[in-house]
C-alpha cells in the first residue's frame, strides 16, 4: 500500500473524518490536548509550524488558538482533507499555508520551529521512516521540537496481538464494524514498534527523545533538535 492508494481512501471520508475518528481511536481528543502541552515554548512565540498529515486540521487548529503569533503549514496530500481543513480553519486563514503534497518524496518546506504529525507516519514503512525523520531534521531551526501521535506496533508479535484484540473492542463498543476498520488498518497501514521510532529519531539527529504517553498500539512521541 502506497501513498496514493491511502488518498484514495480518505478522498471519500474526509467530511465524516472528525465525527469518525474518535469512535476508531481511544483517547483521541486527550492525546491531541496532550501533544499541545507537550509543545515547549512560551505561548507568545513566534513560531513556524509544520502540520504533516494535517487532515481536518485538528492539531492545527489546536496550535494556532494557543499560539496568536505562529503560522502553521498544513500539508496533507487528500484534496478533500485539504478542503475541510481550510474551512475548520477559516478564522486562522491569514497564518495558515495550506499545501497539498506527498511527504514521503514533496518538498516539506524548511526553517520550522515546531513539526507534528498526528496518525500520518504510520502511513510510511520502517525506510519511509527513518528517511522522513532525517528529512525533518533537516527542516527544522535549531531548538525545534518534533512531536508525533501514531498508531504503533508492541515490543513483541504478542503484545501486538493483544493491543489489537482490545482495539477492536473499542471500535465495536462505539457501534462500528471493526472487521471492516481492521482489514482497512491491515492493507493500508504500516506502524513500527515506539521503540525502534525513537532509535530513529536518535539517528536523525534528534536529542531528549521520548515516548511521553501511550495506551496499548497508540502512542505519543518526539525529540528535539538542540541549538
Amino acid at each position: 500500500m502506497n501513498l496514493y492508494q491511502v488518498k484514495e481512501h480518505f478522498e471519500p471520508e474526509a467530511f465524516n473524518y472528525d465525527s469518525l475518528i474518535p469512535r476508531l481511536i481511544p483517547y483521541y481528543h486527550e492525546q491531541h490536548t496532550l501533544m499541545l502541552n507537550l509543545i515547549p515554548f512560551k505561548r507568545t512565540a513566534n513560531l513556524r509550524a509544520l502540520d504533516l498529515g494535517a487532515g481536518t486540521g485538528i492539531l492545527s487548529a489546536l496550535i494556532l488558538k494557543a499560539f496568536p503569533q505562529t503560522t502553521v503549514v498544513a500539508l496533507d496530500f487528500a484534496e478533500n482533507m485539504l478542503t475541510a481543513c481550510r474551512r475548520n480553519l477559516s478564522v486562522y486563514q491569514d497564518r495558515v499555508i495550506f499545501r497539498r503534497g506527498n511527504f514521503a518524496v514533496d518538498d516539506i518546506g524548511a526553517e520550522y520551529d515546531l513539526v507534528v504529525a498526528g496518525s500520518a507516519l504510520h502511513h510510511l514503512d520502517d525506510l519511509g521512516k527513518q528517511k522522513l525523520l532525517k528529512r525533518l531534521f533537516s527542516a527544522m531551526n535549531p531548538g525545534g521540537c518534533f512531536l508525533c501521535q501514531d498508531i504503533v506496533y508492541g515490543a513483541s508479535p504478542d503484545l501486538t496481538e493483544q493491543y489489537e484484540t482490545i482495539w477492536r473492542q473499542y471500535i465495536r463498543s462505539n457501534g462500528e464494524n471493526d472487521e471492516h476498520w481492521f482489514s482497512k488498518y491491515l492493507e493500508e497501514d504500516m506502524p513500527s514498534s515506539v521503540e525502534d521510532q525513537m532509535k530513529w529519531l536518535i539517528e536523525a539527529g534528534f536529542e531528549d527523545v521520548g515516548c511521553h504517553w501511550r495506551y496499548l498500539n497508540f502512542a505519543i512521541f518526539g525529540g528535539q533538535k538542540h541549538k
